[in-house]
């Protein structure tokens, strides 16, 4: 067993699934938007949007429910009526009052871990939203320090080792993400466990997967993570 090994843990669609309501919640948005526009070009516009202002707006719900407002302004031309904006609204308001509802096995996942190396979860986010959802699922418990970032990149992770004192290489970051939970991990030179989840963000879909090395790894299930980090420690 490796003493200074830590385990950190992604929240959304690592731990409680998060991206299927987003996904329901763009086909909303392609029914509101239908009189100006159809389901593809929708989605173009949105994510379009949803990128060009993620330096703006951030990560979340409340950054969701702005892009969907301008980007339906930008496809009805501005004729949108105020009572479908509404409803986007709406939409964004049932998010973040939305249950939290932990992936199976993943609970039992990061307390089987925890007896036995320390874990943390890395997430982005709005802070109060990702914060109220870690004590909803009550799985703050099992961690040594919950952080909620504005990104997840080399240097954000870089900042998090050093003030918690962790070498990169006595870290093994587990995730959903190619793009935000293994990618940086590999290019500081930390470890990463990729679990995919059934829907992935536009902006989260990576191109290719790195290459293969024994640096990351990756699962179908949480279920089987306790054995593969025994495995590597």
């Amino acid at each position: 067993m490796t003493p200074h090994l830590t385990v950190a843990f992604d929240a959304d669609d690592t731990l409680w699934h998060n991206e299927n309501a987003f996904a329901a919640a763009e086909d909303r948005f392609n029914k509101i938007v239908a009189p100006w526009a159809d389901p593809d070009e929708a989605q173009r516009v949105l994510v379009g949007f949803q990128r060009s202002h993620l330096g703006l707006y951030g990560y979340g719900v409340k950054s969701f429910c702005l892009s969907m407002i301008a980007a339906a302004c930008d496809i009805s031309n501005d004729e949108i009526p105020a009572a479908l904006l509404r409803t986007i609204v709406a939409t964004a308001d049932e998010l973040l009052a939305m249950p939290t509802k932990l992936i199976d096995g993943a609970a039992e996942a990061l307390q089987a871990i925890s007896q036995n190396w320390p874990t943390m979860i890395i997430t982005k986010g709005d802070l109060h939203h990702q914060l109220r959802r870690v004590a909803e699922a009550n799985v703050g418990q099992y961690c040594s320090d919950v952080e909620v970032v504005a990104d997840k990149d080399a240097s954000t992770y870089k900042r998090i080792l050093q003030r918690h004192r962790i070498e990169p290489e006595n870290l093994i970051m587990v995730g959903n993400s190619i793009v935000s939970d293994v990618a940086p991990l590999l290019e500081i030179g930390a470890r990463s466990v990729h679990i995919p989840y059934e829907f992935t963000w536009a902006l989260e879909t990576a191109a290719q997967d790195p290459e293969p090395s024994d640096r990351w790894f990756r699962l179908e299930s949480i279920s089987a993570l306790p054995d593969l980090i025994e495995s590597l420690s």
